[in-house]
């Protein structure tokens, strides 16, 4: 057995198997995959609050740090009900290379990317802290990249010496296709666009994340930085990420509203937003839409 462990052959013994017991759920505006930050540093302004299943005493303390570390589940992959497993159990090694979305058209190794679609479907997440609601035990965060249900296994603080370099001044490397800045110069709201944005924040439709009296300005501002990510497909042959179709509509989907908008140029208009009617919905493409009550 220990020839075969220095060989780096995977055991089928399965004690190195580990079962997580999910610690709370995410409550964020997204609402689909679709829409939802590539990064959550991409949208600092995006909030939302993990809804903790444990004591909260657990998380005493954490409003000390600003950032902390999110260890969950990408519960919502469309492949994962018909995936079949290989010999050895996993099930999402059909496929050992991707096309990263800005890539350009490349093949490189899963674990090379940020891809939802892994041996072992867990996603860690960079988060700001924002406080801690001891009552309501909730744990709010921001600049978050998670869909609204996600589950969440474990959170752990971000400390200084967690950054690249912090000892030994080395820079962080990364591929050119990473660090390239595709972001669209400008995303802009019509006035009967905003003046809708009026109504449904009052109306609480976007509530838990943004609340009637306050919440206008937030939400505009991260549905702003969202759609400047450009968050059309990239895997498509027309309209996609990128690309400009004169008055094409396309929507997403922000708590429980719809945003339509069209791409301009390198620019963003947001033409209308709309009740999503979604009230009656407990599931929108595999994930639970927010509740209204």
């Amino acid at each position: 057995a220990a020839d075969t462990a220095d060989q780096g052959e995977i055991s089928t013994n399965d004690h190195n198997d580990l079962q997580l017991q999910c610690i709370g759920k995410i409550v964020s505006p997204y609402t689909k995959r679709m829409g939802t930050p590539r990064q959550g540093a991409l949208v600092p302004t995006g909030k939302g609050y993990i809804q903790l299943e444990i004591p909260i005493e657990c998380v005493e303390g954490l409003e000390f740090y600003s950032h902390a570390w999110v260890l969950f589940s990408f519960h919502a992959n469309t492949d994962m009900p018909t995936a079949k497993a290989d010999a050895r159990g996993f099930k999402n090694l059909s496929k050992t290379k991707i096309r990263p979305p800005r890539g350009n058209g490349i093949k490189v190794g899963m674990l090379a990317t940020r891809s939802p679609h892994r041996p072992n479907n867990i996603g860690l997440s960079l988060v700001k802290i924002v406080s801690v609601d001891k009552k309501g035990k909730r744990l709010h965060i921001a600049a978050l990249d998670l869909v609204n249900g996600t589950p969440v296994y474990d959170v752990k603080p971000v400390v200084p010496w967690d950054e690249p370099g912090h000892f030994d001044g080395e820079k962080l490397k990364v591929p050119t296709w990473v660090s390239q800045d595709d972001e669209l110069k400008s995303v802009a709201f019509s006035p009967s666009a905003r003046e809708q944005m009026v109504k449904l924040v009052k109306d609480g439709k976007l509530a838990p994340v943004y609340s009637k009296k306050t919440g206008l300005d937030d939400a505009i501002k991260t549905i702003q930085e969202v759609l400047a990510q450009d968050p059309r497909a990239s895997n498509t042959n027309t309209n996609k990420r990128g690309s400009e179709s004169a008055n094409k509509v396309y929507s997403i989907l922000f708590a429980s509203i719809e945003v339509q908008f069209i791409i301009s140029g390198d620019g963003v208009v947001v033409e209308n937003v709309m009740d999503a009617d979604l009230s009656k919905a407990e599931i929108v493409d595999g994930i639970p839409v927010l509740s209204l009550n």
